[in-house]
């Protein structure tokens, strides 16, 4: 997978880890799926149900399929999932979980795509979801551009089978992804700028990652920690 060059100011403040020790989410009761329990101005853009998920598209080969828990599996690719809304300024997150070496990524700062899943690779920023790739493109980093704090990320990183959870906070040109509470990465972006859609990749037919629980949200200015998961979701 290549990426064109961007214009990227790295932002130098020192990453602390914070915790990377909550435990993983539970899974979701029956009957559970999109019985979302979101703090005020959430909104779940995928919630488990078909009706949540018909309100994204998909672009390129592979799909996404439904699972009974509440998940969607990426199936074959390489192809992106996008959500057709325009956004700017707020809080993604996204519960993601790979049995093994999984490849995938949550995509944000992309134009609409149309059938073409490389518009997203070329002129957005991918957070990578893949624990053995090189040190600019392994799960923190945003690909081609920035890698992840290393030391904070595998403190964070659960074992391979269990739900992690990916916060990315968009704020004008800044960029900050934390994954399971951890901050592991922080960029300025220029060129291009972090206004347009979020997307999910199914990378290829032996890379299987399940996302569930895609939640927009706006910036909390005051600080008040939101919490690493939206396992409330599920009951």
């Amino acid at each position: 997978m290549s990426v064109t060059s961007r214009g990227v100011a790295a932002v130098t403040v020192g990453l602390t880890v914070l915790c990377g020790c909550t435990a993983p989410p539970p899974g979701p009761t029956p009957g559970a799926c999109g019985d979302t329990a979101l703090q005020p101005g959430e909104r779940a853009l995928f919630d488990g149900t078909q009706e949540s998920l018909d309100a994204w598209r998909m672009a390129g080969p592979g799909g996404f399929e439904l699972q009974e828990d509440c998940s969607v599996r990426t199936v074959g690719g390489m192809g992106l999932l996008w959500f057709p809304e325009q956004l700017t300024d707020y809080r993604l997150t996204v519960e993601w979980r790979s049995a093994g070496d999984g490849n995938s990524g949550v995509f944000v700062g992309f134009p609409d795509p149309g059938d073409d899943p490389w518009v997203a690779v070329e002129h957005g920023y991918e957070i990578q979801i893949d624990p053995t790739d090189a040190p600019d493109r392994t799960t923190g980093a945003v690909y081609g551009v920035r890698g992840a704090d290393v030391a904070a990320r595998d403190a964070a990183l659960r074992p391979p089978g269990e739900w992690n959870t990916f916060e990315i906070v968009v704020d004008g040109d800044s960029l900050t992804v934390s994954l399971n509470g951890t901050v592991v990465n922080e960029l300025a972006a220029t060129d291009p700028d972090l206004a347009g859609h979020v997307g999910l990749q199914n990378h290829g037919a032996d890379d299987e990652v399940d996302f569930r629980a895609v939640v927009l949200g706006p910036l909390d200015r005051a600080g008040a920690a939101r919490g690493p998961s939206h396992a409330d979701h599920f009951g």
